[in-house]
């Protein structure tokens, strides 16, 4: 009787609780329900935040005035009125098919213009971080404070590939924007735009924008070729963007400084809500201490010419989509050419870092020091291979060369010229190894003109001297006296007479002797 009471009682014991349990699952707690939003509130926090940040970084936003001078209109719209290089092709060749028509027959002048950008202090004695392409040129630079104070300034630094430059006013005591790390930026994220869009900055009020970090690591490799720049691992903003927002802040709403605005994609010149700005990154940071310093900016070199791997290419090659870069192009006598990179091969791997596309490439690249080895892990006929490449020291784009001699613009004889690149070549369609130097602009009625110059022609010679660059091009033309042959590829010659002068015709160059061939050498064993 005892183990059956005792078993009774468990058993009613063990009923309530199934039952119990059973309730309970038929009855669920009801969650308590979160507390209702404000959404005025929460709309004037977004706003106190967005007010605070612009209160921080704001007075420390400056506007760029520079002006540029040049011999006049006659030196062409790029001589003159400087067409910034940040800008879509297709808008830059509409605004200079426009100047040119403008000043084709505009007199021979001393030409004065102005270009409008922005920048943000970064130190309180007066050093001042812009885009390169804001003061490039600048014959006299006009900083104005938010305090309405204007000072002059000048270039302490500038790299054209990453499209930035320092300045400094002589001032002390100025305030100071902090810089962030953009590394930390994610999609999404608040971010706001300051500087002066279309002059509206000028009274030392910097405009504001606000928008979204719409993407990163973005890529625009199609412009300012011309200068080798490199548009790449950009911050893509919706925050409006216009021109004159050059070279001033991308900022978080935590009040620091995490980008450069750059670029902005655009129909008309003005925002359609896609902007590009230079991320401040470590990278970044150690090119602005060397620019203060007045450094010059060296990058890692190849000698490759690489593209995302298509379709048709991943099929050839064996690649897994969305990996590798492939190589199209390995320029001779370069660190790619030693060390037996070929065109079809795809970059797997730089170090032993991933490549996902060329952007990989160039950054890994670009940032190794100079002399400095990198190993490659490569793809050729469906087989990886090891290989290692002594990174070389970046050549200066002969465009930028010339702009250093003051040859940006310069007309002979009323026709100006500029480096032959690839692209003109392919436009020219001439052979790859093609050298020469393409012609521009010819005026109407000019020595050059009347020779029967026109835009498009290619020139590889002027007299007797070969010619392969427009430094080449100036020296050998700019103490030419009389009239002078120049060689058209696929033209002939044309003979440019003097400005002003009767038509002569000049003697013609005279053939270099020929030399008899050496005997072969004998095979050794």
């Amino acid at each position: 009787m005892r183990i059956g009471r005792c078993g009774f009682v468990v058993l009613v014991a063990m009923t309530a609780t199934v039952a119990w349990a059973a309730a309970t699952a038929e009855k669920p707690a009801t969650p308590e329900k979160p507390p209702r939003l404000d959404p005025l509130a929460v709309a004037k926090s977004v706003e106190a935040a967005t007010e605070d940040a612009a209160d921080r970084v704001a007075p420390a936003v400056v506007n760029i005035l520079v002006v540029h001078e040049s011999g006049g209109p006659g030196a062409g719209p790029e001589g003159g009125l400087r067409i910034p290089d940040n800008l879509p092709d297709e808008l830059r060749e509409r605004l200079r098919d426009y100047f040119e028509r403008q000043w084709r027959d505009a007199p021979e002048s001393p030409f004065r213009t102005q270009g409008n950008g922005s920048g943000v202090l970064i130190s309180d004695d007066g050093f001042i971080l812009t885009s390169e392409h804001v003061v490039r040129d600048a014959t006299t630079i006009e900083v104005t404070l938010a305090s309405r104070k204007k000072y002059p300034a000048k270039i302490v630094g500038s790299d054209p590939r990453r499209d930035l430059a320092v300045i400094k006013v002589e001032a002390t005591g100025l305030p100071v924007a902090r810089l962030g790390d953009a590394a930390r930026l994610r999609r999404g994220q608040f971010v706001l735009a300051l500087g002066s869009p279309f002059g509206f900055g000028r009274d030392g009020q910097a405009s504001l924008s606000f928008g979204i970090v719409s993407g990163t690591g973005r890529a625009i490799p199609s412009i300012g070729r011309e200068l080798d720049r490199y548009y790449g691992n950009l911050i893509q903003t919706d925050a409006a963007v216009n021109p004159g927002n050059s070279g001033g802040p991308l900022v978080t709403l935590d009040g620091e400084v995490v980008g450069v605005n750059a670029v902005i994609s655009s129909r008309d010149g003005a925002s359609d809500g896609v902007g590009f700005a230079v991320p401040i990154d470590s990278r970044t940071r150690q090119i602005i201490e060397r620019l203060k310093r007045g450094e010059q900016i060296e990058y890692g070199y190849l000698g490759v010419e690489i593209q995302e791997v298509t379709a048709e290419e991943t099929v050839r090659t064996g690649a897994e989509p969305g990996l590798g870069a492939y190589v199209v192009t390995v320029l001779p006598d370069t660190p790619a050419a030693k060390a037996g990179l070929a065109p079809g091969d795809v970059i797997l791997r730089v170090g032993d870092a991933p490549v996902h596309g060329p952007d990989d490439v160039i950054q890994v690249v670009q940032a190794t020091p100079v002399g400095q080895d990198l190993a490659l892990t490569v793809l050729r006929g469906g087989k990886e291979r090891q290989m290692k490449v002594g990174v070389a020291r970046r050549p200066v784009p002969e465009a930028l060369a010339a702009e250093r001699m003051g040859l940006r613009g310069w007309v002979w004889r009323g026709m100006r010229v500029e480096p032959l690149t690839q692209e003109l070549r392919e436009q020219a369609d001439l052979k790859s190894e093609q050298e020469g130097v393409f012609v521009r602009e010819v005026r109407d009625a000019s020595p050059a003109a009347e020779a029967g110059i026109t835009p498009g022609m290619v020139l590889d010679q002027v007299g007797e001297k070969k010619v392969v660059s427009v430094a080449e091009f100036h020296a050998a033309a700019a103490g030419a006296e009389g009239p002078v042959m120049v060689h058209v590829v696929g033209g002939g010659i044309k003979v440019v007479q003097p400005p002003g002068g009767t038509k002569e015709t000049p003697k013609p160059p005279q053939e270099p002797e020929k030399q008899e061939k050496p005997e072969k050498p004998a095979k050794e064993d």
